[in-house]
């Protein structure tokens, strides 16, 4: 394994050397092996295995500072508190990856913590970034899962854990936040300097750089959560430190997948005022990046600012648009305006299952449709719906046969359910990774049938309905 180490040649200003900390009978439980072919890590060689686990300190490994707006409150100065990172390593694309190990003891930022991760956090995250890689959304990923004997104290004593994961960066919005109102103006100027040559080369092309970096930040974040609302996903946290500089989905925490349709569900227990609900995060996206333009107050104008902002709303919206074009089988956005208000309704007022409504529209019509009339209640109601939507599907002159194929293509049958997680966590507490690995590889590849497996598409039962996340999951 060829580590790299360009971040930590910016200095101390931006980090501290922190070294990983094995636990107690430590073991790599899980280790995803296709992710490791693509950045050329060998985990059977002994030196690598040594490395990646903490038992030999990576040379240059160091935990980052960063400040954030955390709930619309400003923290100067943050940081990660129990994150480690390795270095960078280069991929098949030839493009560097971080590898930064969750987990891995206190640091200079953990603020009286332990700086340590359970059992339960580091399998939800495996599971939900691989999940989402699945579902083609720009994501950190999971390369390994480390459990151990040691006990870590929560609300009660968990199995400690590591998860060692994989990004493009780990910089945040609150990078520049921490830099900027420290006033730290030359270093905040190498930080754009250095993402400018490490994640957005095409930009120094261009006569405005910083112009075209930051267009290009803002593009990355509304596509991002624009697939995040086609899908149904909540990130549950969304504040400016953990939100990526390169448009990935960061720090799995109190995540949901939606169930039962609901706008305004809140999956994260924690935010009590509903500031993270779905339906807000669109908003938060942009009020997360007006923060991190006033770090660039000093580099342009008010005006250019303002108009770099302004290509947010145009490109989420044209991207969901042609999200649910597909998701519907359509090909036409006026279609979509049409048919969507009224369908979302449906869904609201019979609590119907938003993933399991998707893939029952994706199959065929005489098969679908009867599944779905027998999901609700009000039948008038959405037949008249689907009467309109076949109306629309004509009109489109597309072969159904094809488009229902294409469609099964981008509605997963299964998706990432609360209470299969929760089950899954249950198992590996004690000593059984089958759950776990059964559900990892139906989530792999959500699209396909994986008939073997229906059990694990099926919805939430009663029992769990009740189950909570919160940030301290």
């Amino acid at each position: 394994m060829n580590l790299e180490h360009h971040f930590s040649m910016l200095g101390d200003m931006f980090s501290s050397k922190t070294v990983v900390q094995p636990l107690l009978e430590q073991r790599l439980v899980e280790f995803n092996q296709s992710l490791a072919t693509f950045l050329f890590i060998d985990i059977k060689s002994s030196q690598t295995k040594r490395l990646l686990s903490g038992e030999d300190a990576a040379p240059h490994s160091l935990s980052m500072v960063y400040a954030g707006h955390q709930f619309g409150g400003f923290s100067p100065q943050l940081g990660d508190g129990r994150g480690v990172l390795l270095g960078e390593v280069r991929g098949q694309d030839s493009l560097l990856y971080d590898l930064h190990m969750k987990g891995a003891g206190p640091t200079p930022y953990s603020r009286r913590g332990d700086g340590r991760a359970v059992l339960r956090s580091c399998i939800r995250e495996y599971l939900a970034s691989e999940a989402m890689a699945a579902l083609s959304i720009p994501t950190s990923r999971a390369l390994g899962l480390y459990d151990s004997r040691e006990a870590v104290y929560r609300e009660q004593p968990e199995a400690g854990a590591m998860l060692l994961r994989v990004a493009q960066g780990h910089i945040r919005f609150g990078h520049f936040e921490y830099f900027f109102y420290q006033g730290k103006q030359d270093q905040l100027n190498e930080l754009i300097d250095y993402c400018l040559e490490h994640y957005y080369p095409d930009s120094l092309k261009t006569d405005v750089p910083l112009e075209n970096m930051l267009k290009e930040v803002v593009k990355r974040t509304a596509r991002m959560i624009a697939k995040w609302q086609a899908v149904g996903f909540q990130h549950g946290v969304m504040n400016t430190d953990n939100f990526s500089f390169t448009g990935e989905t960061l720090d799995y925490g109190p995540y949901g997948f939606m169930e039962d349709y609901e706008p305004d569900w809140v999956c994260n227990h924690s935010d009590y005022e509903g500031r993270y609900a779905f339906s807000r995060q669109p908003g938060i996206g942009l009020w997360n990046l007006n923060c991190l333009m006033k770090c660039f107050s000093k580099h342009l104008e008010r005006d250019q600012l303002v108009a770099i902002l302004q290509g947010y709303e145009v490109e989420l919206q044209t991207h969901y648009d042609a999200l649910m074009m597909v998701k519907l089988g359509l090909n036409s956005s006026k279609d979509v305006h049409t048919l969507l208000p009224p369908l979302f309704s449906i869904l609201a007022s019979e609590k119907m299952d938003y993933s399991v409504f998707f893939r029952l529209l994706s199959y065929s019509e005489k098969d679908g449709f009867s599944l779905l009339l027998d999901e609700v209640v009000d039948r008038q109601r959405l037949q008249s719906w689907l009467q309109d939507y076949q109306a629309a599907r004509i009109a489109g002159c597309s072969d159904w046969q094809s488009v229902s194929e294409s469609m099964t293509q981008v509605n997963p049958k299964f998706i990432l359910r609360n209470y299969l997680a929760h089950s899954a966590i249950l198992a590996a507490e004690q000593g059984d990774y089958l759950p776990f690995r059964r559900l990892l590889n139906v989530l792999a590849s959500p699209f396909d049938e994986h008939p073997e497996s229906d059990s694990l598409a099926q919805r939430v039962p009663e029992w769990g309905k009740s189950l909570e996340v919160s940030c301290s999951s």
